[in-house]
């Protein structure tokens, strides 16, 4: 028995600390969707009893290191199902971007994995055990829009943009950890003690209203100073920005960025220069809440 199911990533539009936790983690506020730039997961069941990780990228982990495997493990745990799993991941997200790509492997795998199973978990299980693999992982089984907040594991479906929303995806340079990011904010805002997080209201209210003028509004508290430690987050948005893009922001704690454009011919230019000066770069569009 096998199954296919697409990684979808994600992007921010909007992404703020509103404190850090007991426990050291932060707290957040964040608007994410899911876009059509995906990886390609197939999942097959095998009688070995063994999980197998297969990837066609360098540098991605094969064994237990590595999020699919993760939620293999999990799932098969969690569902007592005495099987083995082959995972093949053709990537197409950059890594370590902020577009949630392992985030999004690790949840194709627990979707598909159910659906192998004929829905053996109910969906708010999935999400539990999405929750134990990381913060992005819940949004990427259930993709669409969602307003989060907590560690990421607290979520509100909020209605997707229109698939007609024209968007640019690049990446350049070096990748960012998550804790280094975090590390640069906990200096520039003396660890939140007094931070003031941005309001979310403006964007909220555009995309429950369907406005789509979500993009002047948008906010990433990890831009300004992930910008001063990568050069290519500026340089892509100027690029982005200078070509026709509306509004041009870094997903995540980067340095991937993202524009909204008008239509697909100025899209599909910026493309080709970022392509040009070294960049990964596509064209994408929002996706829907996922179907199960």
């Amino acid at each position: 028995m096998k199954i296919r199911v697409q990684a979808y990533a994600k992007i921010n539009l909007h992404l703020d600390v509103t404190g850090i936790r007991y426990d050291g983690y932060h707290n957040i506020q964040s608007i994410m969707h899911s876009i059509s730039l995906c990886d390609i997961v197939d999942i097959e069941l095998t009688e070995n009893k063994k999980i197998v990780i297969e990837c066609d990228t360098p540098g991605v982990p094969l064994d237990e290191k590595n999020i699919a495997y993760k939620a293999a493990r999990l799932f098969l745990d969690k569902a007592e199902k005495s099987v083995g799993v082959t995972v093949k991941i053709k990537k197409n997200i950059p890594m370590a971007a902020g577009l949630a790509g392992g985030s999004a492997d690790g949840a194709a795998v627990l979707v598909g994995l159910n659906k192998l199973f004929e829905s053996v978990l109910p969906l708010e299980e999935l999400y539990s055990l999405g929750s134990a693999l990381g913060a992005d992982v819940p949004f990427c089984i259930a993709c669409g829009c969602c307003y989060t907040e907590g560690i990421g594991d607290k979520m509100l479906e909020l209605p997707s943009l229109s698939d007609n929303t024209v968007l640019v995806i690049t990446c350049g340079g070096e990748g960012v950890s998550t804790p280094v990011a975090y590390g640069l904010l906990d200096k520039k805002h003396n660890k939140f003690v007094d931070y003031l997080p941005k309001s979310i209201e403006k964007i909220k209210s555009s995309i429950l209203l369907g406005k789509n003028d979500f993009y002047k509004y948008m906010f990433n508290i990890f831009e300004e100073p992930i910008a001063k430690e990568r050069s290519a987050v500026q340089n892509a948005k100027t690029v982005m920005l200078d070509c026709g893009a509306v509004a041009s922001m870094m997903s995540g704690s980067g340095p991937s960025v993202f524009g909204v454009y008008n239509d697909i011919l100025s899209a599909q230019k910026v493309v080709s220069l970022l392509n040009e000066q070294g960049y990964f770069a596509c064209v994408a569009h929002p996706t829907a809440k996922r179907v199960f």
